[in-house]
């Protein structure tokens, strides 16, 4: 059994209580999906089209090769592959065959992919030759030295070297006259076991390896049916990438309600776009930053989109003013989240919420979690006070893999006393609902005030010719720190410090919060999941110029 670090009978007994957790495996799921909805569209990317009845049938294959191969139960497979149903494909087959699976961003490279495949002792990799001029079968290759574990090498597409196993020969696997419901029964994962590890951006180096369980995930997924009101009438677009929490959790909403769910291999505001109004997409999970580009680089009125009802996407650099232009310009409602690897959401919006409530906040805290507001003492604080959030509950991780001392670290203690530490600075309001206010370590303090870059960057946001801000604190002698904005502009636009200065002071903002430099950057350093400002890199970049 692929045990949980941190998650005891009492945490899971007390989950099934309160009905945010069940018995019914993630396999379970898809095959009464495949029973109820057989010849329902069920994923759609460019390459493939499958029901319910035909991924059912299709990850059957895949999971009985993957056993066929000697993987065996709790082994762990790593897939970093450009294509997102090739990804469902192993996410599904693997809960089936009781794999642990995990999807690196293709952003990894050598020393990120080397410690994931270390640290989860894998012993198969799945990877394209090549895609987009890297290399991903060489780089792995070129480090397999080092794991003496891995065995197997997966490639997708349609060639494979020799002594390579081409992914195409699972999904022809033959199963013959088994019954693949009862031949892989022993070998299913069960809800509360770990099933799927989520990796964290490596802010502070390497990523950490996430522990999830069904029973986690499909709390994830089902807080944002119940917020959203989503039902297997839905499309859904979720072009978040599946690296990361907010692409697989859209994923387990629209997947336990038998929805249609549509996926882009590659992100464009176009793409997107004409996604919506071919497939008729109801539902949109995106991050912020593709939202951003969405709304800044297209001409929206060219594009059909009546069909779309809900945009789901993140808190980060996703401010009240973007999000009234996002429900005007493409006439639906826009439901914000706020989340980690390690809770899926803490806190996210309803279709039910009133305008302010869906612009200024993150909603009531997500269904089967808990959340407090502490001092940095240990101490809850009195409503409406700023302080740092933890959280816990049924849909935050069960740890890091193989690291029960760094779990410690994040969650103070195993067992169900544990929170975990967001190191999001938040307030709850008086009609409780969560407020973000910025990153704990991010705070600025110029001369014993404290500055909350968050505040700076959505008013920056809401400026026409701003494509994104960043704000971040430089050193200075006499008041200890400034802020400095970072900007990239909208292409072909230009944005100076005094534009900067007199917008802010017509916003409203307090005058010592004020940035005292300006940089404008065509673009900014990302993290190693592609998803993220390098904000440490980025301050380096400053304080070298």
């Amino acid at each position: 059994m692929a045990k949980p670090t941190r998650l005891t009978r009492e945490m899971i007994d007390e989950y099934i209580a309160r009905g945010y957790w069940d018995e019914t495996s993630v396999a379970q799921i898809l095959r009464l999906n495949a029973k109820n909805y057989p010849e329902s569209e069920a994923i759609v990317d460019g390459q493939t089209r499958l029901t319910w009845s035909e991924l059912n049938r299709v990850t059957d294959a895949v999971a009985l090769g993957l056993l066929d191969m000697g993987i065996k139960r709790d082994q762990a497979l790593v897939a970093q592959v450009p294509t997102p149903s090739t990804t469902l494909l192993i996410l599904l087959a693997c809960h089936k065959a009781g794999i642990i699976c995990c999807f690196p961003p293709l952003t990894f490279r050598q020393n990120e992919m080397k410690h994931v495949l270390k640290t989860l002792n894998a012993v198969a990799v799945v990877t394209p030759l090549t895609y987009r001029n890297t290399d991903y079968f060489g780089m792995v290759k070129e480090i397999a030295d080092d794991l003496p574990q891995l065995r197997l090498f997966i490639v997708t597409g349609d060639e494979a070297p020799q002594g390579v196993i081409p992914f195409r020969r699972l999904l022809e696997t033959s199963i013959g006259d088994k019954d693949p419901e009862k031949y892989l029964a022993s070998q299913t994962f069960a809800p509360f076991e770990v099933s799927i590890i989520s990796l964290t951006s490596g802010t502070t180096g390497m990523p950490k390896c996430v522990e999830h369980t069904g029973a986690s995930s499909k709390a994830g997924g089902w807080g944002v049916v119940e917020r959203g009101k989503m039902t297997q009438k839905d499309i859904m677009g979720d072009i978040a990438p599946l690296s990361g929490g907010p692409g697989l959790q859209n994923w387990w909403a629209g997947f336990q309600v038998g929805a249609k769910i549509c996926l882009l291999e590659r992100f464009s505001p176009e793409g997107t776009l004409e996604l919506i109004e071919k497939e008729r997409v109801t539902y949109l999970a995106a991050i912020p930053t593709q939202l951003i580009k969405i709304l800044r680089d297209t001409d929206l009125t060219r594009y059909d989109l009546r069909s779309l009802r809900v945009v789901r996407t993140g808190a980060a650099a996703f401010d009240a003013a973007l999000a009234r232009e996002t429900e005007d310009k493409m006439n639906c409602k826009v439901l914000i989240a706020g989340g980690a690897q390690e809770t899926y959401s803490f806190g996210q919006t309803g279709v039910d919420d009133t305008l302010e409530k869906r612009l200024y906040t993150l909603g009531k805290p997500f269904p089967g979690n808990e959340v407090k507001i502490t001092d940095g003492k240990g101490k809850e604080c009195p409503q409406g006070e700023v302080g740092e959030l933890f959280v816990r509950g049924a849909t935050t991780s069960s740890g890091y893999f193989g690291d029960p001392d760094r779990t410690v670290e994040a969650w103070g203690e195993l067992g169900k006393g544990g929170w975990y530490r967001t190191g999001d600075l938040a307030k709850i309001d008086e009609q409780g609902y969560l407020v973000l206010v910025g990153r704990k370590k991010e705070m600025i303090i110029r001369g014993g005030q404290n500055i909350y870059p968050k505040e700076i960057e959505d008013l920056l946001l809401s400026h026409p010719r701003v494509m994104q801000a960043v704000v971040i604190g430089i050193p200075d002698p006499v008041m200890e720190e400034r802020a400095c904005a970072c900007v990239t502009p909208v292409k072909g636009q230009d944005f100076t410090f005094d534009e900067m200065s007199s917008f802010l002071k017509r916003k409203g903002l307090a005058i010592h919060k004020h940035p005292e430099r300006l940089e404008v950057m065509e673009e900014f350093p990302q993290l190693v999941d592609g998803q993220k400002v390098d904000k440490i890199s980025l301050k380096k970049m400053i304080l070298e110029t």
